[in-house]
């Protein structure tokens, strides 16, 4: 499988990383905001680093990785993705270290451990996922809401505001992709740009939720040197699911939790 830049029929950026599949998945972009934003994100974001030659076991592990975090709420040990891959473990260790180096995965050099995979990371975010029986810490807001359509999965996610950390709260439904619920009503998004090498410690700390608009405005006067996206819940779910769906599509693996349905039927996320 080789790489494949290329572009929509609007001209927009899209990237072939497995057959039939496109990143990001632009179908469900409906709102400018959430267009401007992706844009954006991918202007500060080396998609070629990214994408380039990228390769079928590096798919393989990293797609062993996120079905496991779905299933266990934490990362692979090694040896997991060994078995779950059909692997030796050089073939494995060159997979992560690749991924690493694609800003895929975050990775314990040390001990060679896997420590975050987009949206997930070991960390403590402030931003929780449950997943049927599971929960998971997710990267940011942006990737919290987006988590649930790459399983195909209605989610729950509790995460607090930004500015003065009051609680919130928001369910999914329609398989992750529509938003059911969220506590309190007048939440809002804030997606910031920046890069630093690693989405991880960059662009995810800068990607929010806020309990109410005077909250992010109070916040944004205090960082009036953040360049950003307001984003309502919908807008912050379409960018999201355009991210994040495509990373399992028309893929052959299978085995999220019970009750889930992992989006892998051929057609999601394809151009």
């Amino acid at each position: 499988m080789k790489f494949q830049p290329d572009s929509t029929k609007d001209g927009l950026p899209s990237y072939s990383i497995r057959p039939g599949i496109a990143f990001p998945d632009w179908s469900v972009v409906r709102s400018p905001v959430a267009r401007e934003a992706l844009l954006a994100i991918f202007e500060v974001f080396d998609m070629d680093r990214c994408w380039g030659g990228y390769t079928e076991a590096e798919d393989a592990v990293r797609t062993a990785i996120l079905l496991h975090y779905c299933k266990n709420g934490k990362p692979p040990a090694v040896a997991d993705l060994m078995s779950s891959c059909g692997m030796d473990e050089a073939q494995v260790m060159t997979s992560l270290r690749n991924l690493k180096g694609r800003d895929l995965v975050v990775l314990d050099d040390a001990r060679g451990q896997v420590t975050g995979a987009y949206p997930f990371t070991d960390r403590e975010t402030g931003h929780r996922v449950r997943l049927g029986d599971t929960e998971v810490n997710a990267m940011c807001a942006v990737d919290a809401l987006g988590a649930g359509a790459m399983y195909g999965s209605d989610t729950e996610i509790d995460s607090s505001c930004r500015l003065c950390g009051a609680p919130i709260h928001v369910a999914t439904h329609r398989a992750g992709r529509a938003i059911r619920q969220v506590s309190p009503p007048e939440t809002v998004v804030w997606t910031g740009i920046q890069y630093g090498g690693q989405a991880a410690t960059s662009l995810c700390t800068v990607i929010a939720f806020f309990c109410s608009e005077d909250h992010l405005n109070g916040w944004r006067g205090n960082n009036s040197e953040e360049r950003g996206f307001r984003m309502s819940l919908d807008e912050g779910m379409e960018t999201g699911m355009a991210i994040f769906m495509p990373f399992l599509a028309g893929s052959d693996r299978h085995g999220a939790p019970d009750g889930q349905v992992v989006a892998a039927q051929p057609g999601i996320g394809s151009r």
